[in-house]
Parts: C-alpha cells; structure tokens; sequence
C-alpha cells in the first residue's frame, strides 16, 4: 500500500504544489480528474487526453457490467481500457446516496439500475472489486448521507465509516494500490473533526473531503473545507470529491486542495454549455448562428484551432454525437489549462492575483 510518494515544490499561502509518484507515473497537483464511469468518458475517445494524468473509474458500474469476470481476463482496468496513466476508483460510496438502495452496519443494499436486482456492498466486496480493477488509488466505501441531514444521522454516517474503513484498512492487501481514507461529517465542525481523527488514526496514503458538492453553498463548502483541511497532513494528497467547476476548485485550491473530479466539464458539454476561464456561455444561443470566432480565443485546444462557434451551434443542433465530442474535448482541455496555469502561478507567488483574473476578468 505504500506506491505513492509526494513531495511538495511550492506553497503560495496555503494553495500548493506537489510532485506527486504512483507505480512510476508522476504527476503534478492541483489536478483535476476525469470522471470516466465505466472506463470511459462519453463521447470523448481517451487518446485525445493527451495532457489528462488521472481518471476516476466507477467500482459500482463496473462491478455490475461488464463485471469482474472480464475485467481480470485484461488483468485490471487499464489493460482493458488501454490507459497506461493512473487510475482512481471511487468505491461505491456515492452510488450508496445517489441510487435507491437501503443501509445498515454492514454496508449497502443496491438495486441494480441494469435489471432491478437487489445485490449488497459492504467494505470487503468493495476492496475486492478494486483490487481486481487495479487501479492505482482505491477509495474506502463510506456512508454518504445528505449534507443537511439530522445531527444523529451525520453521528451514525461517521461511525459507520469509521468501522468500514478499518475493515477495508486490515483487508486490504494490493501493495500496487494506494488508500484513501474519506472524511464525513456534515456542516458540523465537531463531526468532521472526529472522522478526521479516525481516518488519520488508520493511517491512510491519502485523505478526501467527501460529502460535499451535494447540495450546500460555496460558502458552506469553504467553511467545511477549511476547518478540515488543516488536520490534514501535509505529506499526503488532500482530496475533495464530486467538484469540478473553475470557481470551485480555485476556492479550495487557495485553502491547500490538491486534486478533484466531477462529471461537471462533460455535462455541461452535452447541454452546449462551454467554459470560458471561470464562467461558461450557452452556444445554442442564436447569437452565434454565423459566429466565425473560436470558442475561446486564447485556448490551444484542437477544437478551438480549427471550428468556429457557428459550425460547432450546427452539429449542436443537426450532429449532436459529433457535437459532444468537440464540446466535451474543449471543456476538459480548458479545465486542464487553466489548472496548469494555476500551477504556474503558485510556482510564481501569483496565485491570488491569477484567481482574480479568472474569476473577475
């Protein structure tokens, strides 16, 4: 379990960043996650991520199709996708709050959206699903209840993630694989301190925030965030789960943040909606009908370098699968971009005035 090494090369207040080892594939944070469900990213074929370090694969959908059975016939998920970068499995947890299913101590009873069976998860399974995907960082399976759910509850969802993740920390046994510890809690502060103290006393390769980007503010978010990430350690990568939007990331980034994922840049692709720095525009909008400009003008992607606006509204309209690739392609680059940029300005002290100039510019 010990296959990743972090050194950090620059601090600008608390927004860092770190040179980061997993299995001989290095990579630098802050970085942002593709989130690749069943081993792939909708529309968008992988050897387009050139710049793309890590993505994040779904142990639920893959447990259920195209099942364990194939994935160990490749020997794990990246001979079956053809990746050879990194590779992080998220462990059912959030599929535990987001599909009808019912909880108790041991784990989760799932419906299974494909036929409506009834199949249950609990820590071991989990753990065994990803030690088959192989992937290079696994995740805990933890409770995830609503954010505003009753004190009792949030007190429940911690020491249940509590007793999962020791059992997931002692049955473990990949050391090819790393493991994340996930910090529960709610908006309670005393909460997120005690699965803070939990998670630290199994001594995890790294830790995430979880629970959050479901339903509280930025402001509820920020005030969660930077209480619990100062019990962090600041070897170990620091994690925040299900955010992917410019200004979200920026927000955590300045309070020490290192990594995230979220189906957010390919979503909004699909629905025609483009990012731009730290905002995006709607291209079906009809004021772009004979737009002969680029999507954005100062971006390098390959759909920005060779489409106009207008022809790109076309196949949004008429060629909508044509159209999700490029959408989705520019969406992903420009997230990339603007974290590498980000990168650069911590390495220069500039990364206030570079937030700014995203957000406000």
């Amino acid at each position: 379990m010990n296959n990743i090494e972090l050194k950090t090369i620059a601090n600008d207040g608390k927004a860092r960043v770190n040179e980061v080892s997993v299995n001989g594939k290095s990579f630098q944070t802050p970085l942002f996650m593709p989130v690749a469900t069943r081993g792939a990213l909708k529309s968008l074929p992988f050897n387009y991520l050139k710049s793309t370090e890590i993505i994040l694969a779904n142990t639920y959908h893959l447990y259920l199709r195209p099942g364990l059975d194939v994935i160990k016939e490749f020997n794990g998920l990246h001979n079956f996708i053809n990746w050879n970068k990194v590779i992080l499995t998220d462990s059912g947890g959030f599929q535990g709050w987001s599909i009808p299913n019912k909880f108790n101590d041991e784990g989760i009873e799932f419906k299974n959206i494909y036929d409506g069976s009834k199949f249950f998860m609990d820590p071991i399974l989990s753990m065994d699903i990803q030690q088959s995907l192989n992937s290079d960082i696994a995740m805990i399976l933890d409770s995830l209840i609503d954010i505003n759910k009753e004190y009792e509850q949030q007190v429940q969802a911690i020491d249940t993630t509590k007793r999962w993740a020791q059992t997931a920390r002692e049955y473990h046994s990949n050391s090819n694989q790393s493991l994340f510890g996930i910090v529960q809690g709610g908006k309670h502060k005393e909460l997120r301190e005690k699965s803070a103290l939990d998670m630290l006393s199994l001594d995890f390769n790294g830790y995430a925030i979880g629970g959050l980007a479901i339903g509280e503010t930025p402001k509820e978010r920020k005030d969660i965030v930077s209480f619990t990430v100062e019990m962090l350690p600041v070897d170990k990568l620091r994690y925040v789960m299900g955010l992917g939007d410019i200004e979200g990331m920026l927000e955590l980034i300045e309070l020490g943040i290192d990594i995230f994922d979220c189906v957010w840049p390919a979503r909004l692709a699909r629905h025609g909606k483009i990012i731009n720095k730290g905002k995006f525009f709607n291209l079906k909008n009809s004021q772009y009908k004979k737009d002969s400009e680029p999507l954005v003008a100062d971006c390098n992607c390959y759909v920005c370098v060779n489409y106009s606006k207008a022809y790109l509204r076309h196949l949004l309209a008429n060629e909508s699968t044509s159209a999700w690739f490029y959408l989705t392609l520019h969406n992903i680059i420009q997230t990339e971009n603007i974290l590498t940029e980000v990168k650069k300005s911590i390495l220069n002290s500039e990364f206030n005035k570079y937030k700014e100039t995203i957000l406000n510019g």
